[in-house]
């Protein structure tokens, strides 16, 4: 049953990141609380809260960072409700890996590799001498530069870490 739970969700996410490039509130909400119940009568509830507690503080500071949106808050606030820390922390690692390489595919796409070269160097400038702050132009809701629905990863990862 929970395996079935998580290949919904993430299959959810996939399928509407990569399509309208959102991840609905209803969608995390229904996760998250779905998780939670499941821990609650399975076992392992301390062990999600705790954990989507953690992936709320580091999505926090990504999205202050401007490094990812509000819906990727929410998206990986659910994940460690219904995955629990031990598949989270595997899933996350899968997912960053995946969104590196979709990055990198988008990029090498619209042939703007020496730009993303470039704008790496700006952002570490920018973060030594202002601290870690979102930059005013390199973020996620600038629309001229490359994104990548993380969702997509964050599926990958997820499916991933449970199902092998």
């Amino acid at each position: 049953m929970w395996k079935a739970l998580v290949l919904a969700f993430a299959l959810t996410v996939a399928i509407g990141d990569a399509r309208w490039r959102i991840i609905p509130r209803w969608l995390t909400t229904s996760g998250l609380l779905a998780g939670l119940g499941y821990h609650i009568v399975f076992g392992g509830f301390w062990s999600a809260l705790a954990t989507a507690g953690l992936a709320f503080g580091l999505g926090l500071g990504l999205f202050e960072l401007r490094a990812i949106g509000g819906g990727d808050v929410k998206l990986v606030t659910a994940m460690g409700g219904i995955l629990g820390f031990q598949h989270w922390t595997t899933a996350v690692e899968i997912a960053v890996g995946v969104a590196g390489i979709m990055a990198l595919a988008g990029v090498i796409r619209k042939r703007v590799l020496l730009q993303t070269f470039r704008n790496i160097g700006l952002l570490l400038r920018h973060f030594v001498a202002n601290g870690l702050s979102a930059h005013p132009e390199i973020q996620v809701t600038n629309e001229s530069l490359v994104r990548i629905p993380f969702g997509v990863a964050a599926a990958v990862g997820t499916v991933c870490a449970v199902f092998l």
